[in-house]
């Protein structure tokens, strides 16, 4: 019995003393996390007791490089609700469903959602907003933050782009500049207590947001603007399916202008064209996708005569053809099976290659390709940059559709050396004819110059790849005579203008699949000649009734010209 009492003693002991050593710990435990990890509890104490609403920031403008704003912000709200400290639910959901135009269930079910805020619609006007507040509904909160506004409607849709809800890019530049228009966001911070129930004397604690770099693009509004009403006029009068004009610097690549009509409001950007309904939202979607795309980027055409450039400089520059060698063209030429047939089904007769390029002669061009060969041709197709991307600031540039090497014959090399059985954007051609022009520098083409914060400061000035020696100056001097002269006597004779030199080619060229009957008539200028500081590509897609290049083009780059050319000397 004595053992038992002892054994009964030592288990005692032993318990005590394990109690004792969890007492140890616990209290060891306690006094490091009070005292080594006080600050982190705290501020998991203090979020359980703070509500975080997010305050949009301010996005940085779009300008033109005259400081024209192109994309402002414009002040709206947020409309939420705060499920704990609603105190009447039939008149938030009655004043909300009036004010917001917003149906009963929809409110319904979020004023009765269980959640620490719900937000009920965003983007509202301030006017509505404000008058919300006047309310003074426990509860609700009208939480002012920015949508963006373009004040020219859908002037350049195509090139700024728009914002989505969350007022992040969608397309073009505000997507591609994203990270300097953004900003950054703030909040509002809310003291509860444990009911969820605002502390009225803690009142709110706000963290600014800060406000997005402003960016200033080569767009001149002047130049945007009657291009687009030249691009509409021209649409209209040729009931054409669509009309692009492309305008540029040929020296550095900076773009003034770039139009493709029909544009879209950039202010209601969701909106299906005119009559035209879809049957789901992925067809909704791939009309949306096509109304947003740009010609002059997002897309290829077969350029047609307008390519005869291309062919020229590179047998200038291997020394293949001189301007007054002579040429005859019967109308066609035969190559290995093919017959294939020049414009003028009469022939242009006896002409020497000046002649030629003024006439837009394809049999004399077909010869060039020929004398070049496929492997000399593609070289030059690498070294004039062809087959890479312009590198332009603007998303989804559409790349050269190009003829494989070893696939490429005789047929397929003719057809190339005017403009056939192959594609290019509108951009790619631009930006290549001005490379061998310009002296034989191939420049990016770009929108972005620089940004700047809300006080004008430079944040960040844009550099751009250029590449030199593309040509030799000889050849783009010769070049640029020759194109000089197809404006003055040649196919070109309708983009003239009075009282400047003016140099350039045009175009008419078959839509796929062919024997469509419908014809792509575009036309290249640029000015001066002997120096060119701008460009021009004007591209009509299935134009009505007469449909050559030099007859429907070239008149929209003249009276283009006219216009800006003397807007140009004087800046």
């Amino acid at each position: 019995m004595l053992r038992n009492k002892v054994s009964h003693r030592r288990k005692i002991l032993v318990l005590a003393l394990c109690c004792q050593m969890v007492l140890i710990l616990l209290m060891g435990r306690l006094s490091w996390l009070m005292l080594y990890r006080a600050e982190y509890y705290a501020v998991k104490a203090e979020e359980l007791h703070v509500r975080e609403r997010s305050i949009k920031a301010k996005r940085g403008q779009i300008l033109d490089r005259n400081g024209q704003v192109l994309a402002d912000n414009r002040t709206v709200c947020t409309v939420s609700v705060i499920h704990n400290q609603l105190q009447d639910k039939e008149q938030v959901i009655r004043v909300l469903c009036e004010e917001l135009g917003l149906s009963r269930e929809y409110i319904e079910a979020r004023v009765n959602k269980v959640s620490s805020i719900e937000k009920i619609r965003g983007n509202v006007e301030k006017e509505t907003g404000d008058r919300i507040r006047g309310y003074n509904l426990p509860g609700v909160k009208v939480d002012e933050d920015y949508k963006r506004y373009y004040p020219y409607g859908e002037l350049a849709s195509k090139v700024l782009g728009f914002t989505g809800a969350d007022n992040q890019g969608i397309i073009g530049l505000e997507v591609k500049y994203e990270e300097y228009l953004q900003g950054k966001p703030g909040t509002i911070l809310t003291t509860t207590d444990a009911r969820g129930l605002e502390v009225e004397k803690e009142g709110e604690k706000r963290v600014e947001p800060e406000s997005g770099n402003h960016l200033v693009t080569s767009l001149d509004l002047n130049i945007q603007q009657y291009a687009t009403q030249l691009a509409k006029q021209v649409m209209e009068t040729k009931q054409a399916d669509r009309v692009a004009i492309f305008v540029m610097n040929p020296q550095n690549g900076e773009i003034y202008a770039s139009v493709d009509v029909p544009e879209f409001d950039l202010n209601d950007p969701y909106a299906l064209p005119e009559g035209v309904t879809a049957g789901s939202e992925e067809e909704k979607q791939e009309l949306l996708n096509g109304k947003w795309r740009n010609a002059c980027i997002n897309d290829t055409y077969e350029p047609g005569s307008t390519f005869k450039i291309i062919t020229t400089a590179a047998a200038l520059e291997e020394g293949l053809v001189h301007v007054d060698e002579m040429f005859s063209c019967p109308g066609f030429i035969i190559v290995e099976d093919r017959k294939i047939r020049c414009h003028k089904t009469g022939g242009h007769g006896g002409e020497t290659f000046t002649q030629g390029i003024m006439n837009s002669c394809n049999p004399v061009f077909i010869s060039l390709g020929l004398r070049l060969g496929v492997e000399r041709y593609y070289d030059y197709f690498q070294k004039f940059g062809l087959m890479e991307k312009t590198g332009i600031d603007l998303p989804g540039e559409a790349g050269t559709i190009m003829h494989k090497k070893e696939n490429m014959g005789p047929v397929e090399l003719a057809t190339v050396a005017f403009g056939q059985s192959f594609q290019i954007s509108p951009v790619q051609l631009a930006v290549t004819a001005a490379s061998l022009v310009n002296g034989g520098i191939r420049v990016t083409p770009h929108l972005g110059v620089k940004t700047v914060d809300g006080e004008g400061n430079v944040i960040k000035t844009f550099g751009y790849e250029t590449k030199k020696d593309v040509v030799s100056e000889e050849t783009s001097a010769v070049l640029r005579e020759l194109l000089e002269k197809v404006v003055s006597e040649g196919t070109g004779k309708n983009g003239y203008v009075e009282g400047f030199r003016i140099g350039g080619k045009t175009a008419t060229s078959q839509t796929l699949p062919r024997g469509s009957g419908k014809y792509i008539a575009s036309f290249l200028g640029f000015a001066p000649a002997d120096d060119p500081q701008v460009m021009a590509l004007a591209v009509v897609y299935s134009p009505k009734g007469v449909y050559y290049g030099g007859q429907v083009a070239a008149p929209v780059v003249r009276q283009l010209f006219e216009n800006i050319l003397p807007y140009l000397q004087g800046m």
